[in-house]
């Protein structure tokens, strides 16, 4: 067994970040959440502190776990995952001992929100090359919360034309209406078209009673994750006269494209930007080599589900694993809406086991997973 040491990651160091693409660019498992890019979103945004992990195997980098630091006003947390869009775990190259490095990054997670005075440790599992039993028999978590992201695999999808192998009815007539109406997809990634986009957003959000990602997010991530090319905008606009009618924020890497935050107001779904929008980046993926694309959770008898289904998307499991490293009291005490208010955007606890007041003796796995947009935890 090799000896495996574990580092905090500088951030910063043009060597050492040039090690850190390297290694994601090789680790065929890594999403776009674990990248540098994605941690300079997230830092720019703030307050969230990158303090990410690094685990070396004779000097080489053979594993990567990001952690960020939240300090909110009911103690401090930290999580592998930070902001919407439910990815960033474990790293690990495919040629390393995967349980000593999931072992090693894992222990020292753990200890670190410790020695930082945090209450909560949360890591999230991989659903594309499932890792929720070693993170769990590893991390030992007080807490487990169990979802599934929908999920379409485009080598079964598509065929080697870029064509849809089957489809029911309904949605070939509604790819036809969308790709020979009014709507057309714009591509141009500047900072004009991300504000438009983000007003619909934000209305879009205001529509069903949901609160709009902050604006600074997409800014950030136009500088720091298209620039990188492991993100893409895509801008529906009518035709005749140019108007936005919706658009979509992608990030991708490797096997991956997130759908990370489509945005179509009621009006212009009518017209079929939703249809046209989701066609075009999942072809735009799958061009690219793309294998899975990832349409993120949705509760399973939503209008949203169904229309991911249609498309022969399939469901698969993940789990929010949650090691209590400090006091947990004031959260287990103070309700979903005071973590809610407190730790937007940020997982802390299942969403049923807030009000317990007490800590489980052992791992207690939740009974109650919901989606993202509804209160997957308590955040």
């Amino acid at each position: 067994m090799p000896v495996l040491a574990v580092e905090r990651l500088a951030a910063g160091e043009p060597r050492a970040e040039a090690e850190l693409e390297a290694f994601f660019a090789a680790c065929p498992t890594s999403v776009a959440q674990q990248t540098p890019g994605w941690r300079n979103v997230i830092a720019s945004v703030g307050p969230d502190e990158p303090l990410f992990l690094g685990c070396r195997s004779a000097g080489e980098l053979v594993g990567v776990l990001p952690a960020y630091r939240y300090a909110g006003p009911l103690g401090a947390i930290l999580v592998s995952c930070a902001q919407e869009g439910p990815l960033g775990g474990v790293a690990c190259r495919a040629d390393a001992p995967r349980e000593a490095v999931y072992e090693a990054l894992l222990g020292a997670f753990v200890t670190l929100a410790e020695e930082r005075d945090c209450a909560l440790a949360s890591v999230i599992s991989n659903p594309f090359w499932p890792d929720a039993e070693l993170c769990a028999r590893v991390l030992e978590p007080h807490y487990v919360l169990e979802n599934s992201c929908q999920v379409l695999d485009l080598a079964q999808a598509l065929d080697a034309e870029g064509r849809l192998v089957s489809a029911p009815d309904g949605l070939r007539r509604n790819l036809r209406k969308a790709e020979a109406g009014e709507l057309a997809v714009d591509e141009e990634q500047s900072a004009a078209n991300v504000e438009a986009w983000y007003a619909l957003h934000a209305a879009r959000h205001g529509e069903i009673g949901a609160t709009p990602l902050p604006r600074a997010l997409f800014r950030a991530a136009l500088e720091h994750m298209v620039a990188r090319d492991k993100a893409r905008f895509f801008f529906v606009r009518r035709r005749a006269t140019g108007e936005l009618a919706g658009g979509g924020f992608y990030v991708h890497h490797g096997a991956l494209m997130d759908a990370f935050m489509p945005s179509i107001p009621a009006r212009a779904a009518r017209l079929g930007a939703g249809f046209l929008l989701a066609w075009h980046s999942i072809r735009w993926a799958w061009r690219r080599g793309v294998r899975f694309y990832n349409w993120q959770a949705s509760p399973p008898e939503s209008g949203t589900a169904r229309f991911k289904r249609q498309w022969g998307s399939t469901d698969l499991p993940y789990a929010y694993l949650t090691r209590v490293t400090g006091d947990a009291g004031p959260f287990l005490r103070g309700g979903v809406r005071a973590i809610r208010e407190g730790y937007a955007w940020h997982y802390a606890l299942p969403f049923d086991r807030v009000g317990d007041g007490a800590v489980p003796e052992r791992c207690a796995r939740s009974s109650r997973a919901v989606a993202w947009d509804a209160a997957e935890g308590a955040r």
